[in-house]
């Protein structure tokens, strides 16, 4: 059995104050979790009229103060919503405030309602890739140095400070996404984590990384030095009735429309069955291929207690 293998909780929630949000990160520290991630969403991704979340950067620092072990991170920051240098200055404060326990993630981002009711613009697919690595550049040089420097095509830095340094002398970081030509040749290039979304099958997951492997290779980066992870909804019920019962309270707790339960059931769930032992099974095919970083959303807190009692022990 491979070594490192991390089980994060994901709140990738609608409409949750930061009471419930708090709630759940620190059951999540006291069942042993190793890390708790947010979303950086601005509005309801489901539906512009629902409740949306709130900011991602400012709920890490409430988090980063009321925690003590387990590490934080965004999942996955969206490069775009904030200026490299000011993204990086947040990032090293978070970093201070939780006494090292930041994991750094960032994105091209993709939601184009979005970006154009924040930023005023939904660039273009190449654009947000080159804005993606760029900040990716300047941010790592922040982390590392007082005084950073950087000329790109879309980001201009003079003399930037970045004092006080972050307490982690490297901040680990996660490159988000699953596309093949541009995202995973920027995490082979950049990322400590290469993380996405399960697409849905673990055979898929898999090629998806085998596309890694090859960028890694092009780039001249060693392949095992990148820790693979994914995420997907846990979805545990005696039968799918059940399931689909408790989603429906979900997803009228969070704004949700229901046709999220069919998306997130049918294309973003790998597991066959919603017993414990599904998800060990699920599992043990993901370590087998080398995909070690788990990050799992759960519809309550019930669900996360028996995940962490009866599926990561039969794992580790």
């Amino acid at each position: 059995m491979p070594e490192n293998i991390r089980f994060g909780v994901h709140d990738g929630i609608e409409g949750w104050n930061f009471e419930r949000v708090k709630d759940f990160c620190l059951e999540a520290e006291t069942l042993g979790f190793d890390f708790f991630t947010v979303m950086d969403h601005l509005m309801n991704q489901w539906d512009p009229q629902g409740e949306g979340p709130m900011e991602c950067w400012t709920t890490l620092a409430g988090l980063a103060a009321v925690t003590n072990k387990i590490k934080l991170g965004p999942l996955v920051s969206c490069y775009g919503y904030h200026r490299p240098t000011m993204l990086a200055k947040m990032a090293t404060s978070i970093d201070i405030i939780s006494n090292g326990r930041l994991i750094f993630g960032l994105g091209a981002g993709w939601h184009e309602t979005e970006f154009k009711g924040f930023t005023g613009r939904f660039p273009s697919t190449r654009e947000r890739m080159r804005g993606l690595e760029e900040s990716l550049e300047i941010c790592k040089s922040m982390f590392s140095n007082e005084w950073t420097t950087y000329h790109g095509r879309i980001y201009e830095v003079d003399n930037v400070q970045n004092k006080p340094q972050p307490v982690q002398r490297h901040i680990p970081i996660i490159v988000g996404g699953a596309g093949e030509k541009r995202t995973l040749r920027i995490a082979a290039k950049h990322a400590d984590i290469s993380h996405f979304l399960s697409q849905g099958s673990i055979e898929e997951d898999a090629r998806k990384f085998s596309v890694l492997e090859k960028h890694c290779e092009a780039v001249g980066r060693d392949y095992t030095d990148i820790v693979r992870g994914t995420g997907f909804p846990i979805f545990l019920g005696a039968s799918k009735s059940e399931v689909i019962s408790k989603f429906r309270r979900f997803c009228a707790e969070c704004d949700w429309p229901p046709r999220v339960i069919d998306f997130m059931l049918d294309k973003r769930n790998p597991v066959h069955g919603f017993l414990p032992e599904n998800y060990v099974e699920a599992l043990q095919s993901y370590i087998e291929k080398g995909i070690t970083f788990f990050t799992c959303m759960f519809l309550d807190i019930d669900d996360m207690r028996t995940f962490a009692e009866e599926v990561i022990p039969e794992v580790l």
